[in-house]
Protein backbone atom coordinates (compact mmCIF):
# COMPACT_ATOMS: atom_id res chain seq x y z
CA UNK A 1 0.00 0.00 0.00
CA UNK A 2 2.69 2.16 0.68
CA UNK A 3 6.71 2.69 0.33
CA UNK A 4 9.01 5.57 1.86
CA UNK A 5 12.22 6.03 0.78
CA UNK A 6 13.60 8.98 3.01
CA UNK A 7 12.24 11.72 1.10
CA UNK A 8 10.47 9.63 -1.59
CA UNK A 9 6.90 8.00 -1.21
CA UNK A 10 4.91 5.96 -3.43
CA UNK A 11 1.17 4.89 -2.62
CA UNK A 12 -1.21 2.60 -4.29
CA UNK A 13 -4.83 3.35 -5.21
CA UNK A 14 -7.08 2.61 -7.62
CA UNK A 15 -5.59 3.30 -10.57
CA UNK A 16 -2.24 2.52 -9.51
CA UNK A 17 1.23 3.95 -7.91
CA UNK A 18 1.04 7.65 -6.95
CA UNK A 19 4.58 9.61 -5.97
CA UNK A 20 4.53 12.16 -3.55
CA UNK A 21 6.78 14.19 -0.88
CA UNK A 22 7.45 12.74 2.09
CA UNK A 23 7.73 15.13 4.82
CA UNK A 24 6.99 12.89 8.25
CA UNK A 25 11.06 12.20 9.62
CA UNK A 26 9.57 9.32 11.30
CA UNK A 27 9.09 7.29 7.95
CA UNK A 28 12.38 9.03 6.67
CA UNK A 29 14.50 5.64 7.54
CA UNK A 30 12.18 3.75 5.53
CA UNK A 31 9.10 2.01 5.44
CA UNK A 32 6.62 -0.38 3.51
CA UNK A 33 2.82 -1.05 4.62
CA UNK A 34 1.36 -3.89 3.39
CA UNK A 35 -2.40 -4.90 4.74
CA UNK A 36 -3.54 -8.92 5.21
CA UNK A 37 -6.65 -10.29 3.22
CA UNK A 38 -7.47 -12.43 5.78
CA UNK A 39 -7.04 -13.00 9.67
CA UNK A 40 -5.47 -16.63 9.11
CA UNK A 41 -2.36 -17.20 11.33
CA UNK A 42 -1.98 -13.79 11.25
CA UNK A 43 0.81 -13.72 14.23
CA UNK A 44 3.65 -15.65 12.11
CA UNK A 45 2.53 -13.81 8.64
CA UNK A 46 3.07 -10.29 10.30
CA UNK A 47 6.52 -11.62 11.86
CA UNK A 48 7.68 -12.92 8.85
CA UNK A 49 6.51 -9.51 6.80
CA UNK A 50 8.13 -7.59 10.01
CA UNK A 51 11.54 -9.69 9.40
CA UNK A 52 11.58 -8.65 5.51
CA UNK A 53 12.54 -4.97 6.94
CA UNK A 54 16.00 -6.22 8.76
CA UNK A 55 16.74 -9.04 6.48
CA UNK A 56 17.02 -6.49 3.49
CA UNK A 57 19.15 -4.06 5.35
CA UNK A 58 21.68 -7.17 5.76
CA UNK A 59 21.51 -7.75 2.88
CA UNK A 60 22.13 -5.18 1.16
CA UNK A 61 25.03 -4.37 3.67
CA UNK A 62 26.99 -7.55 2.90
CA UNK A 63 26.43 -7.25 -1.35
CA UNK A 64 27.48 -3.74 -0.82
CA UNK A 65 30.72 -4.44 1.11
CA UNK A 66 31.23 -7.18 -1.54
CA UNK A 67 31.32 -5.07 -4.47
CA UNK A 68 34.08 -3.03 -2.50
CA UNK A 69 36.59 -5.52 -1.53
CA UNK A 70 36.34 -7.13 -4.69
CA UNK A 71 36.27 -4.05 -7.05
CA UNK A 72 37.70 -0.95 -4.70
CA UNK A 73 39.43 -2.32 -1.36
CA UNK A 74 43.44 -1.64 -2.26
CA UNK A 75 43.31 -0.53 -5.80
CA UNK A 76 45.53 2.08 -6.97
CA UNK A 77 45.49 5.89 -5.43
CA UNK A 78 44.65 8.84 -7.65
CA UNK A 79 41.68 7.52 -9.18
CA UNK A 80 38.89 10.58 -7.60
CA UNK A 81 36.02 8.70 -9.96
CA UNK A 82 37.24 5.09 -8.59
CA UNK A 83 37.79 5.96 -4.89
CA UNK A 84 34.05 8.43 -4.73
CA UNK A 85 32.68 4.88 -6.31
CA UNK A 86 34.30 2.92 -3.85
CA UNK A 87 33.10 5.40 -0.74
CA UNK A 88 30.30 5.21 -1.59
CA UNK A 89 29.38 1.42 -1.76
CA UNK A 90 31.48 0.95 1.35
CA UNK A 91 29.51 3.78 3.25
CA UNK A 92 26.18 2.25 1.63
CA UNK A 93 27.42 -1.06 3.44
CA UNK A 94 28.28 0.43 7.00
CA UNK A 95 24.77 2.84 6.81
CA UNK A 96 22.88 -0.69 5.27
CA UNK A 97 24.14 -2.53 8.82
CA UNK A 98 23.67 0.35 11.12
CA UNK A 99 19.76 0.00 10.07
CA UNK A 100 19.88 -3.73 10.12
CA UNK A 101 21.05 -3.52 13.61
CA UNK A 102 18.79 -0.40 14.50
CA UNK A 103 15.74 -2.18 13.37
CA UNK A 104 16.92 -6.04 14.65
CA UNK A 105 16.69 -5.05 18.10
CA UNK A 106 14.11 -4.66 20.41
CA UNK A 107 13.09 -0.86 20.55
CA UNK A 108 10.23 1.90 20.77
CA UNK A 109 10.58 4.73 19.23
CA UNK A 110 9.46 8.31 17.84
CA UNK A 111 5.46 6.19 18.56
CA UNK A 112 6.81 3.19 16.57
CA UNK A 113 7.99 -0.25 17.15
CA UNK A 114 11.30 -1.79 15.72
CA UNK A 115 10.46 -4.69 13.74
CA UNK A 116 12.39 -6.96 15.60
CA UNK A 117 10.70 -5.89 19.07
CA UNK A 118 7.02 -6.25 16.96
CA UNK A 119 8.76 -10.12 16.15
CA UNK A 120 9.90 -10.87 19.43
CA UNK A 121 6.47 -9.29 21.18
CA UNK A 122 4.85 -12.10 18.60
CA UNK A 123 6.90 -14.81 19.29
CA UNK A 124 7.20 -14.60 23.27
CA UNK A 125 3.23 -15.18 23.62
CA UNK A 126 1.32 -14.23 26.70
CA UNK A 127 -0.41 -11.01 27.07
CA UNK A 128 1.83 -8.87 24.77
CA UNK A 129 1.22 -11.33 21.59
CA UNK A 130 -2.52 -11.56 22.60
CA UNK A 131 -2.56 -7.78 22.43
CA UNK A 132 -0.17 -7.22 19.16
CA UNK A 133 -2.80 -10.27 17.36
CA UNK A 134 -6.19 -8.29 18.27
CA UNK A 135 -5.14 -4.98 16.89
CA UNK A 136 -3.76 -6.94 13.85
CA UNK A 137 -6.99 -8.57 13.43
CA UNK A 138 -8.94 -5.51 13.84
CA UNK A 139 -6.93 -3.73 11.55
CA UNK A 140 -7.40 -6.70 8.56
CA UNK A 141 -11.00 -6.75 9.55
CA UNK A 142 -11.62 -3.22 8.51
CA UNK A 143 -8.95 -2.89 6.16
CA UNK A 144 -11.29 -5.33 4.34
CA UNK A 145 -14.54 -3.62 3.94
CA UNK A 146 -15.29 -4.78 7.95
CA UNK A 147 -17.92 -1.37 8.83
CA UNK A 148 -16.94 -0.63 11.97
CA UNK A 149 -20.46 -1.03 13.83
CA UNK A 150 -20.06 -4.67 12.30
CA UNK A 151 -16.50 -5.31 14.64
CA UNK A 152 -16.57 -7.19 17.63
CA UNK A 153 -16.36 -4.19 20.26
CA UNK A 154 -16.39 -6.99 22.77
CA UNK A 155 -12.98 -7.80 21.76
CA UNK A 156 -12.07 -4.67 21.03
CA UNK A 157 -12.52 -3.80 24.71
CA UNK A 158 -10.30 -6.92 26.00
CA UNK A 159 -7.81 -5.36 23.82
CA UNK A 160 -8.28 -2.44 25.31
CA UNK A 161 -8.06 -4.22 29.30
CA UNK A 162 -5.01 -6.09 27.91
CA UNK A 163 -3.56 -2.99 26.52
CA UNK A 164 -4.44 -1.12 30.00
CA UNK A 165 -2.68 -3.72 32.24
CA UNK A 166 0.32 -3.93 30.19
CA UNK A 167 0.88 -0.35 29.88
CA UNK A 168 0.91 -0.41 26.11
CA UNK A 169 0.84 2.84 24.46
CA UNK A 170 -0.65 0.96 20.93
CA UNK A 171 -4.00 1.19 23.30
CA UNK A 172 -4.93 3.98 22.01
CA UNK A 173 -5.56 3.13 18.37
CA UNK A 174 -7.98 0.92 20.14
CA UNK A 175 -9.70 3.78 21.35
CA UNK A 176 -10.28 5.11 17.99
CA UNK A 177 -11.87 1.53 16.54
CA UNK A 178 -14.65 1.98 19.48
CA UNK A 179 -15.09 5.74 18.76
CA UNK A 180 -15.64 5.01 15.03
CA UNK A 181 -17.90 1.68 15.92
CA UNK A 182 -20.22 4.39 18.39
CA UNK A 183 -20.57 6.64 15.85
CA UNK A 184 -21.19 4.07 13.06
CA UNK A 185 -24.08 2.78 15.14
CA UNK A 186 -25.63 6.54 15.75
CA UNK A 187 -24.44 6.18 19.62
CA UNK A 188 -22.88 9.96 19.19
CA UNK A 189 -22.65 10.45 23.07
CA UNK A 190 -20.59 6.77 23.36
CA UNK A 191 -18.80 8.04 20.23
CA UNK A 192 -17.83 11.07 21.98
CA UNK A 193 -16.44 9.60 24.99
CA UNK A 194 -14.07 7.08 22.82
CA UNK A 195 -12.92 10.18 20.86
CA UNK A 196 -11.86 11.73 23.84
CA UNK A 197 -10.27 8.29 25.23
CA UNK A 198 -8.75 8.72 22.35
CA UNK A 199 -7.21 12.16 22.32
CA UNK A 200 -6.34 11.94 25.65
CA UNK A 201 -3.30 9.38 24.82
CA UNK A 202 -3.26 11.05 21.14
CA UNK A 203 0.85 11.58 22.46
CA UNK A 204 0.84 7.77 21.75
CA UNK A 205 0.99 8.08 18.45
CA UNK A 206 4.01 9.45 15.93
CA UNK A 207 3.57 13.17 14.72
CA UNK A 208 2.71 12.44 11.24
CA UNK A 209 -0.39 10.20 12.22
CA UNK A 210 -1.64 11.91 15.09
CA UNK A 211 -3.05 14.57 12.97
CA UNK A 212 -5.37 12.03 12.19
CA UNK A 213 -7.02 12.52 15.81
CA UNK A 214 -7.36 16.27 15.34
CA UNK A 215 -9.36 15.53 11.83
CA UNK A 216 -11.68 12.68 13.66
CA UNK A 217 -12.21 15.24 16.26
CA UNK A 218 -13.08 18.04 14.09
CA UNK A 219 -15.04 16.03 11.66
CA UNK A 220 -17.25 14.43 14.56
CA UNK A 221 -17.94 18.06 16.32
CA UNK A 222 -19.00 19.57 12.55
CA UNK A 223 -20.69 16.41 11.84
CA UNK A 224 -22.27 14.71 14.82
CA UNK A 225 -23.02 17.48 17.48
CA UNK A 226 -23.14 20.01 15.13
CA UNK A 227 -20.86 22.72 17.30
CA UNK A 228 -18.68 25.04 14.75
CA UNK A 229 -16.56 26.21 17.70
CA UNK A 230 -15.12 22.97 19.27
CA UNK A 231 -14.74 21.71 15.85
CA UNK A 232 -12.63 24.44 14.80
CA UNK A 233 -10.87 24.45 17.81
CA UNK A 234 -9.47 20.81 16.77
CA UNK A 235 -9.16 22.53 13.37
CA UNK A 236 -6.49 24.83 14.25
CA UNK A 237 -4.38 21.99 16.08
CA UNK A 238 -4.22 19.90 12.49
CA UNK A 239 -1.62 20.05 10.19
CA UNK A 240 -1.46 18.28 6.36
CA UNK A 241 0.13 15.16 6.05
CA UNK A 242 0.36 13.13 3.30
CA UNK A 243 0.02 10.25 5.23
CA UNK A 244 -3.84 11.08 6.16
CA UNK A 245 -6.55 9.74 3.38
CA UNK A 246 -7.91 12.67 1.48
CA UNK A 247 -11.18 11.38 1.51
CA UNK A 248 -11.06 12.35 5.55
CA UNK A 249 -10.21 15.75 4.28
CA UNK A 250 -12.59 17.09 1.85
CA UNK A 251 -15.34 15.44 4.15
CA UNK A 252 -14.26 17.25 7.44
CA UNK A 253 -13.63 20.40 4.94
CA UNK A 254 -17.65 20.08 3.84
CA UNK A 255 -19.24 18.94 6.75
CA UNK A 256 -18.13 22.56 8.06
CA UNK A 257 -18.83 23.65 5.10
CA UNK A 258 -22.59 22.18 5.89
CA UNK A 259 -22.67 23.95 9.29
CA UNK A 260 -21.47 27.19 7.77
CA UNK A 261 -24.68 26.77 5.39
CA UNK A 262 -21.90 27.45 2.67
CA UNK A 263 -23.56 25.30 -0.05
CA UNK A 264 -22.00 25.07 -2.70
CA UNK A 265 -18.49 25.12 -1.09
CA UNK A 266 -19.79 21.90 0.13
CA UNK A 267 -20.79 19.88 -2.00
CA UNK A 268 -18.25 20.02 -4.17
CA UNK A 269 -15.98 18.86 -1.01
CA UNK A 270 -18.54 16.23 -0.13
CA UNK A 271 -18.57 15.56 -3.78
CA UNK A 272 -14.70 15.53 -4.12
CA UNK A 273 -14.62 13.14 -0.70
CA UNK A 274 -17.13 10.64 -2.47
CA UNK A 275 -14.74 10.31 -5.06
CA UNK A 276 -11.57 9.54 -2.72
CA UNK A 277 -13.36 6.90 -1.08
CA UNK A 278 -12.16 4.12 -3.45
CA UNK A 279 -8.15 5.27 -2.53
CA UNK A 280 -9.24 4.84 1.52
CA UNK A 281 -6.85 2.20 2.33
CA UNK A 282 -9.16 1.46 5.43
CA UNK A 283 -12.18 0.14 3.60
CA UNK A 284 -14.43 -0.16 6.63
CA UNK A 285 -14.10 3.07 7.38
CA UNK A 286 -14.99 4.33 3.83
CA UNK A 287 -18.09 2.46 3.86
CA UNK A 288 -19.49 4.22 6.77
CA UNK A 289 -17.97 7.51 5.70
CA UNK A 290 -19.62 7.19 2.13
CA UNK A 291 -23.31 7.11 4.46
CA UNK A 292 -22.29 9.90 6.43
CA UNK A 293 -21.34 12.02 2.81
CA UNK A 294 -24.72 11.23 1.98
CA UNK A 295 -26.47 12.10 5.34
CA UNK A 296 -24.56 15.65 4.83
CA UNK A 297 -25.44 16.23 1.30
CA UNK A 298 -29.33 15.69 2.52
CA UNK A 299 -28.50 18.73 5.04
CA UNK A 300 -27.63 21.31 2.31
CA UNK A 301 -29.81 20.28 -0.17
Amino acid sequence: KMYVVGPFMWEKDTTGWRFKWNRNVNTAGGMVMCLPTDTQDLPRRFSIFAAGGPLASLLLAVLAYGIYAMGFKGSPKGDIANEILGSFFLFTAFLSLFFFITTAVHLHVGGFYTDGARISRLLRGGDRAQFDSLLLKFVTQSSSGIRPKLLNTNEIEEGLTIGQRINEPFRVYLHSYLYQAALDKGEVEKAEKHLLDYIGEAENIPDGIRNMVWLEATFFYAYAKKDLAEAEKYLNQYQASPIIPKAQIFATEGAIETLKNNREVAISKIEAAEKEIPNMIDKGVGVALKEKLQILKSEIT
